[in-house]
């Protein structure tokens, strides 16, 4: 039996960067995992030597425990270059648009022109990871939405991920027209908390956050709160259903991102909406919410 091969995975959030040592065989070094900060509005130097800081850190780690590392994958937001390798975002991370990444990673980290470096789509990396060894297993027409400050969303058919040619997503949700706006004012952390303000009225409390208003609604019961992740699953039930139905024909729906980390809030209405879609067996929260996208970007890169 062959011996596993070993990538060095890397996951750009916008508060934090993740990285790991993943296996051919989609398992974890536990010691190699690694999470530190980023300002995403910082400087360009400042912001690519926190990039080059937790990669070597990983690349060392591998040294120690006497591990070739064969490549590197990256899970990036968009808008990207995935061709250049090129960051194209401005609300976040703007000082370093249009630099080459991979370029200024060989140069720092003295690494030979021809180590495989790949970048790919955060939401793409999301259903590899979640498709590799999550809840969208075995499953031939996959679709996969992240929820959090905006919408992501991937598609794959037969293990491999279905793009707009670019290397983005498909279908590109969250600018989907609902009501007087687009899907992402109601299907985001800015939406939630603008709804449940207001609902909630006199009573809004001003320094609520998501998980805050998450937690009133598991904890205490309280009526708005819940009314807020009701109508969630609603909204992004009827949003879904002209893509799951007849565009993409989806066999399975998997949810990530940070507020999906209170699916159990929003699943009975999203359920119920996605109800008359014949073809869609399963509805479920990803397996690992917070690690499948490092799981992706090395499966990619594979």
């Amino acid at each position: 039996m062959d011996s596993p091969k070993f990538a060095l995975s890397l996951d750009i959030g916008g508060t934090f960067l993740k990285s790991a040592l993943i296996d051919s065989n989609g398992l974890m070094l536990k010691r190699s995992f690694q999470q530190i900060p980023v300002d995403s509005q910082g400087s360009g130097e400042t912001i690519i030597s926190t990039f080059v800081r937790i990669i070597k850190s990983g690349l060392q780690t591998a040294n120690k425990l006497n591990i070739t590392v064969t490549g590197m994958g990256i899970s990036t937001p968009g808008p990207f270059d995935y061709k250049k390798n090129t960051s194209l975002m401005k609300h976040k991370f703007g000082s370093i648009y249009g630099i080459d990444l991979k370029q200024e990673f060989i140069k720092r980290l003295e690494l030979g022109k021809d180590f495989p470096i790949q970048f790919i789509h955060d939401a793409h990396a999301f259903l590899i990871g979640e498709t590799w060894h999550g809840a969208a297993k075995d499953c031939n027409r996959a679709v996969g939405i992240t929820l959090g400050t905006g919408i992501g969303a991937a598609f794959m058919i037969n293990n491999r991920i279905t793009d707009n040619g670019n290397g983005g997503p498909l279908y590109s949700v969250w600018q989907i027209p609902y009501q007087d706006g687009i899907a992402e004012d109601r299907i985001s952390s800015r939406g939630i908390i603008a709804r449940y303000k207001e609902l909630a009225g006199k009573n809004y409390q001003k320094d609520f956050d998501v998980k805050d208003i998450a937690n009133q609604a598991l904890k205490s019961k309280d009526n708005v709160s819940l009314q807020v992740f009701e109508e969630l699953g609603s909204i992004l039930g009827e949003v879904l259903t002209p893509i799951l139905s007849s565009k993409f024909k989806a066999e399975c729906l998997v949810l990530g991102g940070q507020i999906s980390k209170s699916f159990i809030l929003f699943s009975k209405s999203l359920k119920r909406q996605l109800l008359p879609i014949s073809g869609l067996k399963k509805v479920s929260c990803a397996r690992r919410i917070d690690l499948n996208a490092l799981y992706g970007a090395v499966r990619n890169n594979e």
